[in-house]
């Protein structure tokens, strides 16, 4: 990403909760480099580039940096600060996180995209932006410039380009894969005869999976309709996807439980995402299980086949929301 052409007084924080301190605004931290990472507890993007915030606040805190996670919801479930809280905990976050519930600094910084991020100077000034996966090692070398006009003469380590972060990876290899899927009626592809009936239960029947294009979704048994998911009526709903990619992760809320197939079989061991496992003893069937709201990782791609498969997700209660699938395309 270019710098920022036309250097701009950098927005403060709005008032929001912070989740973990120090509690800080941008004239509080005049004489640090700040970098403002825009991110959502769902969004996989946002969690694949974590590792690397993760390390370059071990890097560089000491020396001047001041990292602010500011998580701006995309679903209602996680603009709950108890959510939030969840999240940070879970993925070890060591650095300041501010909840933006109602987007307010994310339109001081006339943002549009998960992840983001900004680096503004010890002036104060904003200096560079990127967004969206990538850019790192270009980003780490904007901290090590910026930390340099603040007065630290280096030396400069060389930029974390991947492998040394845990949880990330150099030497990939990408195909294009399904976009991501939002299952709700105001953004969704839902393929049913039945079609989107907002805020109603419809119960579904039986689409030949044949029919199911690529990149689309189809229901079966009860489900209420809502803008942004659709919640299971009974047990034993099910949702098969199309679709072209390694991995496959789903957001769901609440906690739950669901019987995986691909491509009208249990889930080879090979594939199986982190919140996968075997369905116990004398079964063959394996299951996904989620302890909270959060990204499902349901299919992780391991073995490197960029095909088409056919997802089916088999609830065994009613009440859980299904919210949007998001795809691995890398291996």
């Amino acid at each position: 990403m270019p710098e920022i052409a036309h250097a701009l007084r950098a927005p403060d924080f709005a008032p929001g909760a912070w989740i973990q301190g120090p509690e800080l605004s941008i004239p509080v931290v005049r004489g640090r480099v700040v970098l403002v990472d825009f991110w959502e507890s769902t969004c996989v993007n946002c969690l694949r580039t974590l590792p690397y915030l993760i390390a370059w606040h071990e890097r560089y805190a000491a020396r001047g940096l001041a990292i602010v996670g500011v998580h701006t919801p995309e679903f209602d479930f996680t603009a709950e600060p108890a959510h939030v809280t969840r999240a940070v905990a879970a993925e070890k976050i060591p650095y300041a996180v501010l909840s933006d519930p109602e987007r307010a600094t994310w339109e001081r910084f006339a943002n549009k995209v998960w992840p983001a991020k900004y680096l503004i100077d010890a002036r104060g000034y904003l200096r560079y932006e990127a967004f969206g996966e990538g850019s790192y090692e270009e980003t780490e070398r904007w901290i090590q410039r910026l930390l340099g006009e603040a007065g630290d003469p280096g030396p400069w380590p060389d930029p974390w380009i991947g492998r040394e972060v845990a949880g990330a990876g150099t030497g990939e290899v990408c195909r294009p894969s399904t976009r991501e899927t939002y299952v709700g009626w105001h953004r969704g592809r839902l393929f049913a005869p039945e079609g989107y009936r907002p805020g109603e239960v419809v119960r579904h029947t039986r689409l030949p999976s044949d029919e199911i294009p690529l990149g689309g979704f189809t229901a079966r048994g009860a489900w209420r309709h809502e803008a942004e998911y659709l919640e299971s009526a009974e047990a034993g709903a099910e949702i098969e996807l199309h679709y072209e990619a390694l991995g496959v992760n789903l957001v769901l809320s609440p906690a739950g439980m669901a019987e995986i197939l691909l491509d009208g079989l249990p889930v080879p061991e090979g594939e199986w995402g982190a919140d996968v496992q075997a369905g116990g003893a004398g079964t063959i069937a394996t299951i996904a299980t989620w302890e909270r709201g959060r990204m499902v990782r349901l299919i992780d791609g391991r073995s490197g086949e960029h095909r088409e498969h056919r997802l089916i997700l088999r609830f065994d209660a009613p009440g859980v929301r299904a919210y949007a699938f998001s795809f691995g395309r890398c291996a």
